[in-house]
C-alpha cells in the first residue's frame, strides 16, 4: 500500500491536471517477483494495466491480485512466431533467450538460479498485433533479454506512448542478448532519450574468490562490475513544448508516482502552465506537497 501522504500528493496533481483518462501502462514481463514500480498509482485508481506474461506460474500469481484495471494475459510478447521459453530455476531469470555460460563463469555465481529446467514452445506476438491494448502512456518491459525485439516490433503502439521503462544489460547475461547501448540506439530512433536509471545493479567479480584473492579487498570496493538495471526514456525529453498538453499530463503523473523524477514533472507542468493549461498557483501548491523542497512564502 502506497503511503498515506504519497497518495495525497498524487490526489493534488490528478486534480490540478484533470486528464481525459485514467494513465494507461502495458507491462511487458510482469512476473511479480518484485513490487510494480506503478503500485502506488494502482493504489490511487489512477491507472490501467494490460499485463503479458507467458510463464504460468507468474501469470497465475497476476491473476490473484484482482485490483481494478488490471488485464492479465498469457501472451510472450517479441517478434511474432514460435521461439523457446528457456525456464530457470530462478523464474525471474526466465528468457527466450539462452543462458550466458561465459558470464555466469565470470562472476562465479547464479549458476543454480539460471539452470534451465524446462524448455517451452511458445508463440510469440508482436507488440503491434495486439489489439487488446488501446494507446498508452509507458511501456514497461522486464524480458530478460528480449526487449529489442518487443521494440523492433512495437513501433506503431510506441508512437503514442510517452516513456518507457526497461531492464538494460551492461554485460550479457544471454546468449546474443543486446546491450544497453543497442537499447539506445533504437528507442532514440522512436523519439525516445535516456533520462535516468532507476537502479543499476553491480556486483564483485567471483573468480578472484577461488584463491582467496578478494577476500583481502574490503567488500565495498569489490562490487564494481555493472549487470543489469531499469532504465527510464522519455518521448522528446529536450523538446517538452512540442509534446500534446494530455501526453504531458500523463508524463507528469509518472514522473511522480512511478520513476519518482520530481523535477520532470515540473518541467512537463511547467509547460501546461505556459499553454494556461494549468494555474502558477495550483503548480505551486503541488510542488507544497513533494518531499525536500524549500517552502518560501508565496506573493499573492
Amino acid at each position: 500500500m502506497a503511503d498515506p501522504k504519497e497518495l495525497a500528493r498524487l490526489r493534488v496533481l490528478w486534480d490540478l491536471l484533470e486528464p481525459a483518462r485514467k494513465t494507461r501502462i502495458v507491462d511487458v514481463g510482469a512476473n511479480p517477483i518484485n513490487q510494480a514500480p506503478y503500485d502506488g498509482l494502482r493504489d490511487a485508481d489512477m491507472v490501467e494495466v494490460w499485463a503479458f506474461e507467458p510463464q504460468q506460474s507468474a501469470y497465475e500469481a497476476l491473476l490473484k491480485d484482482e485490483r481494478k484495471g488490471q488485464h492479465v494475459l498469457p501472451v510472450a510478447v517479441g517478434q511474432g512466431g514460435q521461439e523457446t521459453l528457456y525456464v530457470c530455476e530462478s523464474s525471474g531469470f526466465t528468457s527466450l533467450l539462452k543462458p550466458n555460460p561465459v558470464f555466469l563463469d565470470y562472476l562465479n555465481r547464479w549458476h543454480s538460479d539460471m539452470e534451465v529446467v524446462e524448455e517451452v514452445a511458445v508463440q510469440t506476438t508482436r507488440l503491434d498485433d495486439l489489439d487488446e491494448i488501446p494507446e498508452f502512456d509507458l511501456l514497461k518491459i522486464d524480458v530478460q533479454g528480449g526487449e529489442m525485439a518487443v521494440f523492433e516490433h512495437g513501433r506503431t503502439k510506441l508512437k503514442g506512448a510517452t516513456a518507457v521503462i526497461t531492464e538494460v544489460a551492461a554485460i550479457p547475461l544471454y546468449q546474443d542478448q543486446p546491450l544497453l547501448d543497442q537499447q539506445m540506439r533504437e528507442l532514440r530512433e522512436q523519439g525516445f532519450d535516456l533520462h535516468k536509471f532507476m537502479h543499476m545493479k553491480s556486483v564483485k567479480t567471483g573468480r578472484a574468490s577461488q584463491f582467496g584473492f578478494s577476500n583481502r579487498i574490503r567488500r565495498r570496493f569489490h562490487q564494481n562490475q555493472f549487470v543489469d538495471g531499469d532504465a527510464v526514456f522519455v518521448r522528446g525529453l529536450l523538446q517538452l513544448d512540442q509534446q500534446p498538453s494530455e501526453a504531458l499530463k500523463h508524463l507528469a503523473i509518472l514522473a511522480d508516482a512511478v520513476f519518482q523524477s520530481y523535477d520532470l514533472g515540473v518541467q512537463a507542468l511547467t509547460v501546461l502552465a505556459e499553454r494556461g493549461v494549468v494555474q502558477d498557483r495550483q503548480v505551486h501548491d503541488y510542488i507544497d506537497n513533494l518531499p525536500m523542497v524549500f517552502k518560501p512564502e508565496m506573493a499573492d
